[in-house]
């Protein structure tokens, strides 16, 4: 069974600003070391249709409890994937989101949706995490919810400063 999670990340500009950020290498790699990634690497492919695809992929130290270690290892490799099709006329945007952390046997799945939210955008993020675990995997769930959780209050402080 997977463990649902649903946030909602507020930046402080219009969708096309919004996006714009999103898609900046620079931004994307400033969260990834604002939640203690290092080693990143960031790819950004522009689509035909105006989206893009964003890869970051980080080292982060595995700060999980002792029976997660063992699967683990003192670190994780962590790829993220998110894919942003095109504007509609309201400059929404609705697009993937993909967590994989290296050996570790969990993985994120989900939607994004920039929209406006009066005068500034919200991210609407809605996610499916999966750990295929026996006796464990929904601690483990958990907790990576958890840490998704933080991690995308982080990235609104990052995005906050970026846009304030």
């Amino acid at each position: 069974m997977a463990t649902s999670l649903t946030a909602r990340l507020a930046i402080p500009a219009d969708p096309a600003a919004a996006f714009g950020l999103l898609i900046d290498p620079d931004y994307v790699r400033e969260v990834a070391e604002a939640t203690g990634g290092s080693d990143v690497e960031v790819t950004v492919t522009p689509a035909d249709d105006g989206g893009a695809t964003v890869v970051s992929r980080r080292t982060l130290p595995a700060d999980v409890p002792s029976y997660a270690k063992a699967l683990v290892g003192e670190t994780v490799t962590l790829t993220e994937t998110r894919v942003f099709g095109a504007a509609a006329g309201d400059g929404s945007r609705d697009g993937t989101l993909r967590v994989e952390f290296g050996n570790a046997p969990a993985s994120v799945d989900g939607t994004l949706r920039l929209a406006a939210d009066g005068a500034t955008s919200a991210v609407d993020v809605a996610l499916s995490v999966k750990a295929s675990v026996p006796l464990v995997g929904g601690k483990i769930e958990r907790l990576v919810a958890e840490q998704i959780q933080a991690a995308l209050t982080r990235e609104q402080t990052v995005a906050a400063e970026h846009t304030g």
